[in-house]
């Protein structure tokens, strides 16, 4: 395959013009009539280091899982959040840039003489997966005729619920730093001190350059009282922030095929069918899945990650969207 790393516009939450990378994956040989059928990858959390881009990664973060997607004949398109390889603020869990940055690499891309087809579907996964819900309730007031689906595993939706699992996760109170920070970025408003204890404070600064890895581990043995302050979750600007940058609650272009394990320790089943639950309420088409004994990601030997164990489905629903397959819901059962 070839695989190019690109450079696109953007736009932050304001509206700023910002830039933003990423890479396309094109399946050897030629296309066949219309184009190669894209795959865009929204992906989860790796950091909000300049140096965290998936793209400047040997493997592309999830790139086990698009090589499976350039194996079925299909491009790739996998944007960077803005920040990650280039200048500027990282506007973490903000789904307004986000989708900019989403839309932004698919236009980009198509643009690019890479032969690639108009018709797209949209996977994202854990804070993808809430920026791919971000996407698709983007396109159903500007709709593009080339979109036919989104893939969400294991989303990052109800930001507030999520939160409060992490802080109380032995292990994963990394993912708090990341959040205070990240949104502080986005918001300056927003003041990690009224967030985090002095204890998690001092250790902050890793943020700056250390990816997710190197987060969880400094951070690894604060938990609960150790890592945020009381009421963190009601400080205003905060609250705000996680409130208005939830998704899933709202109407979005469908259809969605939603995956969720029931082994997940960073977002728990209980509050992706709260998602399922709400988007059927609103009229989405909704085939939601679980599967018993799949985490959050694949740690060989332990466990198996939503995203792999679940390939098959996700290939399989993919093929149907390009080849014109009725969708079926999950939303009347």
């Amino acid at each position: 395959m070839t695989a190019t790393r690109i450079m696109y516009h953007s736009r932050t939450s304001s509206r700023r013009d910002i830039a933003a990378t990423g890479v396309l994956l094109v399946p050897p040989g030629q296309p066949s009539a219309g184009g190669w059928p894209v795959v865009v990858d929204a992906h989860g959390t790796s950091g909000i280091g300049r140096d965290c881009a998936p793209s400047l990664m040997r493997d592309l973060y999830h790139g086990d899982q698009m090589l499976r997607f350039v194996e079925m004949g299909w491009a790739v398109v996998a944007p960077d959040y803005a920040g990650l390889g280039t200048n500027g603020r990282v506007e973490f869990l903000n789904t307004a840039a986000e989708a900019s940055d989403v839309i932004g690499a698919l236009r980009a891309a198509q643009q690019a003489g890479a032969g690639l087809s108009y018709r797209w579907v949209l996977w994202g996964h854990s804070q993808g997966g809430g920026a791919a819900l971000g996407v698709a309730q983007r396109l159903v007031g500007q709709p593009d005729p080339g979109y036919l689906g989104a893939v969400v595993t294991s989303p990052d939706a109800n930001l507030a619920q999520v939160g409060s699992n992490l802080a109380t996760c032995p292990g994963l109170g990394g993912f708090l730093a990341l959040v205070a920070k990240g949104a502080a970025e986005s918001d300056p408003q927003i003041n990690p001190r009224r967030l985090l204890t002095t204890q998690a404070l001092q250790r902050l600064q890793v943020t700056r350059a250390g990816c997710l890895g190197v987060v969880l581990a400094v951070y690894g043995d604060l938990t609960g009282p150790s890592l945020v302050r009381p009421g963190y979750l009601a400080d205003p600007q905060f609250a705000g922030y996680l409130a208005s940058n939830s998704t899933g609650s709202q109407a979005v272009a469908g259809p969605i095929l939603l995956l969720q394990g029931d082994a997940d320790p960073v977002i728990p089943v209980s509050v992706t069918s709260q998602v399922a639950a709400s988007l059927c309420s609103v009229g989405v088409t909704v085939d939601y899945r679980t599967y018993p004994g799949f985490g959050h990601d694949t740690i060989p030997g332990q466990v198996t990650g939503i995203d792999d164990g679940a390939m098959p489905d996700i290939l399989s629903w993919i093929a149907d969207r390009f080849a014109g397959q009725p969708t079926s819901s999950t939303c009347d059962s």
